[in-house]
């Protein structure tokens, strides 16, 4: 398992060496196509120009001999700025063949230009005012050469410039056709102009994208670090860019550019550590060891302004130090980068390609500053393009590309989470509806099951121990009581078949069928039977077991008046109570109980049926008849009520 475990390592440890040698070759190609792009291939190679000091607003000179200033690298012709001296005057000599070609003066740099003659005459007699005014503007300068001034053979430019601080410069320069020299001024305006401008609009974008947007707890440690590299970004480059809003000498200048670079190069280890997420610890501890080196920078700071003999050497020394930490910063970057790749096969590798292309360029840049660089490609192509504001744009744009990735992601996440639980929620509620279905389907058998216990109960108990009991006295009665008694058994299966057909109905529909088959019985008595239903039909759903005891209470009052009232005429009636209850009256007309009589079998019945269905039953009689008042509650369900003790 050693063995093998030290395979993949050092099988990861190639592909991360072979990736960031892949991004190395990719950005040496871009930056060489670039530079080539942006640089004129007649640039001017001699080793020394002439030049003389002016004084004066007239520009006198301040002395008659003319001096050499010679080439030094990439920086063009320095020259150090003497005390009292205030202007300086370049001499450049150029031969031409044929003056009917346009020809024209290209400047990599145009800072402090104020005056250009050609062959004594005036070209361009205040240097316009340039797009961008930063502390180290980079702008070309194109200078068209009137025809009407140039000579074939020799011909000479003076160039005029401002002598502001310890040393000026003339720029490294080309003469020649003006379409070609337009055409690279164009390229390379763009880049340093341009282009820097949108990049800091577009990393000012970034950063307040990611400062409107409610991340998730996880991801704001990670987005900090993104919005500090963004913010590093964009200061750094509008720091050189545009006018600071106040006056600055080079002490400031240093202060201000060496704290960026220190902030720039915690901010590319910290967004890297996050992005391939390391340990939390180990970002802390790069903060702290920011914080460490800015107090040594503050120190060396202030050994430098207060005790250095030659404070510009010093300051040079501490910019070049905030240089290669950014270089340290972006190399270490690019490297946990590839890893991050090699380690997540390839996740992410768009966009940490971009960033690993971006440090490149910050590292190139940085470096740069340092030393004079050449392309790998071409020997003779100087790599004088400032990077870190061309990489700003490209920076930005793939910030915006990775985030916009990260919503796309948490988008199709959240939908494969909805499509998930809609999925389960389908399969939940089909369950739930095959158990309800089994539940209502189960309730309808035990339903059925009950209804058929209830009507053999209420068979048995009341039909069947009325049938039996007159088999046993069928020998011993009398034909008329016979007949009497099975008129009773008949009269209870209809009450027992109305309780059924109006079990859904409630008592209104009930009584409507009682109503129709007491009529001919009271008839058949002499009696006159009136009805009079007054209690609220939309509260009286009894069921049909507590119907069927309501009915035989019904049934029993008015055989009663039947056999026993002597009267002619019968009154069924009903009230709704207050109390939710309903007043069922039957009320006849006869001659009343006689007084001192005993209760029946038939009134014991009765008051046995009113207690089972928890009813108060009262006897009103007298000579003027027998009232019988049921006060049934409508509030108890059919399930409350027992099994009928009384047949």
């Amino acid at each position: 398992m050693s063995i093998i475990a030290a395979l993949r390592t050092s099988k990861r440890v190639w592909l991360t060496i072979l990736l960031v040698l892949a991004w190395v070759l990719v950005l040496a190609l871009a930056v060489h196509g670039v530079e080539r792009a942006a640089r004129p291939e007649a640039m001017d190679a001699r080793d020394a120009v002439q030049y003389q000091w002016l004084a004066g607003d007239e520009g006198d000179p301040v002395a008659t001999d003319i001096r050499e200033a010679v080439r030094q690298s990439l920086e063009g012709y320095v020259v150090d700025v003497p005390e009292g001296a205030s202007k300086i005057r370049f001499l450049v000599n150029f031969e031409l063949a044929d003056t009917r070609a346009p020809q024209a003066l290209y400047l990599a740099l145009r800072e402090q230009v104020s005056e250009i003659r050609l062959n004594g005459q005036i070209v361009q007699a205040a240097d316009p005012v340039p797009k961008l005014a930063g502390l180290l503007t980079s702008e070309p300068a194109y200078y068209l050469l009137p025809p009407r001034l140039l000579r074939v053979g020799s011909n000479q430019l003076e160039i005029d410039k401002e002598a502001v601080g310890y040393a000026v410069a003339l720029s490294e320069f080309a003469t020649g056709p003006a379409d070609a020299l337009a055409q690279t001024f164009r390229v390379r305006n763009f880049l340093l102009t341009d282009l820097a401008l949108i990049g800091v609009g577009i990393l000012v974008f970034t950063f307040l994208l990611c400062w409107v947007v409610n991340w998730p707890d996880d991801d704001r440690p990670r987005i900090r670090a993104l919005m500090l590299l963004l913010g590093a970004s964009a200061v750094s480059t509008a720091f050189l860019t545009f006018s600071p809003p106040f006056p600055m000498n080079l002490k400031v200048f240093v202060a201000i550019w060496t704290a960026l670079n220190l902030a720039f190069a915690v901010a590319i280890l910290g967004y890297v550590l996050h992005e391939i997420r390391v340990p939390a610890a180990l970002v802390r501890r790069v903060h702290v060891t920011w914080l460490v080196l800015q107090g040594m920078w503050l120190l060396a700071l202030g050994l430098v302004m207060g005790f250095a003999d030659n404070p510009q050497w010093g300051f040079i020394k501490l910019v070049n130090a905030s240089y290669l930490l950014v270089c340290m910063a972006g190399i270490a970057g690019m490297f946990l980068l590839a890893n991050a790749v090699v380690r997540d096969r390839g996740r992410a590798l768009m966009e940490r390609s971009v960033l690993a292309l971006c440090l490149g360029a910050l590292v190139l840049d940085r470096w740069g500053s340092i030393a004079d660089l050449h392309s790998p490609f071409d020997a003779r192509l100087p790599l004088t393009l400032p990077w870190s504001p061309i990489v700003g744009a490209l920076m930005g744009l793939a910030m915006v590309f990775a985030l916009a990735r990260e919503a796309t992601e948490a988008r199709r996440t959240v939908i494969d989470a909805n499509r998930q639980l809609a999925e389960r929620l389908a399969v939940r509620e089909a369950e739930l509806q095959a158990s309800y279905a089994e539940r209502t389907q189960m309730q309808k058998q035990a339903a059925v099951m009950a209804e058929r216990a209830r009507i053999v109960r209420d068979m048995h108990d009341g039909i069947g121990g009325k049938l039996t009991g007159l088999r046993m006295q069928a020998d011993t009665l009398s034909g008329p009581t016979l007949a009497l008694a099975l008129d009773d058994s008949l009269t209870d299966l209809r009450l027992i078949v109305d309780s059924l057909d109006t079990a859904e109905d409630g008592l209104s529909d009930a009584l409507f069928a009682f109503e129709r088959r007491l009529r001919p019985q009271v008839q058949a008595a002499g009696m006159r039977l009136q009805v009079d239903y007054g209690h609220d039909q939309s509260q009286d759903r009894f069921g049909p077991r507590r119907t069927l005891q309501v009915l035989r209470l019904l049934q029993e009052a008015v055989t009663n008046a039947i056999r026993h009232s002597g009267g002619n005429s019968l009154l069924l009636s009903t009230r709704s109570q207050s109390d939710g209850q309903i007043e069922i009256i039957v009320e006849d007309n006869g001659h009343g109980l006689d007084a001192g009589a005993e209760p029946g079998v038939g009134t014991d019945s009765m008051r046995h049926r009113a207690r089972a269905l928890g009813a108060r039953l009262d006897w009103n009689s007298s000579a003027q008849g027998t009232r019988v008042c049921l006060l049934v509650s409508t509030r108890v369900d059919d399930a409350a009520t027992g099994t009928d003790p009384i047949v």
